[in-house]
Formats: C-alpha cells, structure tokens, sequence
C-alpha cells in the first residue's frame, strides 16, 4: 500500500475510532493555504483539529515525536484559517494507530 493510500485508510479509521466515542466529522483533509488538517471534528461546544497517524509497525507515541514545532505552527496557521468562518473553543488533537493499538491525545497545543 502507497503512503497516500496509507494515509486515507488511517484517516477512516480514525473517523470510525471518533464517530464511536461522540464526535461529529465536519472536514476532512481541510486544506488551507497554510497546510493540511487531517480531520475537523466536533463534540459538545469544542471543535478538535485531529492530526492522524497510521503506522503498521511500532509503539503507540512514537508518531507524536514527528510533530516537529514548525508543524505545529502550520497547524495553528490552517486552524487560524478554519476560525474564520467563526471563532469557536477548539484543541489540537492527535491519534495514532499502530498494529499495538489507539492512542488519542485531545489536546497536544498545551503539552509539553
């Protein structure tokens, strides 16, 4: 399987993984002219801009080391660019799964 083709199947399994625990999907791979977010999704009043990756091999958390600060500057610019259509609560959000399982982090803007 390609790294694209790769990269749509982790996207709908995170759909799946988000749709199952209450969050709505409003976008995917929302494109701005700052980059690419993977997911837009919503629950309650909060919108969270999910980052997916999807590895078959490795441990959960490796993939969170590939967010390198200039990422997430573009992540903030693309959601900056989402917001226009008006301000509302939100968090970054990354998801990883691996052969070893899901991991789900609703708010990697405020980590270390």
């Amino acid at each position: 399987m390609r790294q694209y083709e790769l990269g749509l199947e982790g996207e709908r399994l995170a759909e799946d993984y988000l749709r199952l625990r209450g969050f709505r999907v409003l976008a995917r791979r929302y494109r701005s002219p700052h980059g690419e977010i993977d997911l837009v999704a919503s629950k309650g009043r909060l919108l969270y801009f999910v980052e997916v990756k999807y590895r078959r091999a490795g441990r959960l958390g490796e993939g969170l080391m590939g967010i390198s600060p200039q990422k997430r500057a573009h992540l903030k610019q693309a959601i900056r660019h989402y917001l226009q259509r008006g301000p509302r609560p939100y968090r970054l959000a990354y998801l990883e799964i691996t052969r070893a399982g899901i991991l789900f982090k609703e708010d990697v803007l405020h980590e270390n």
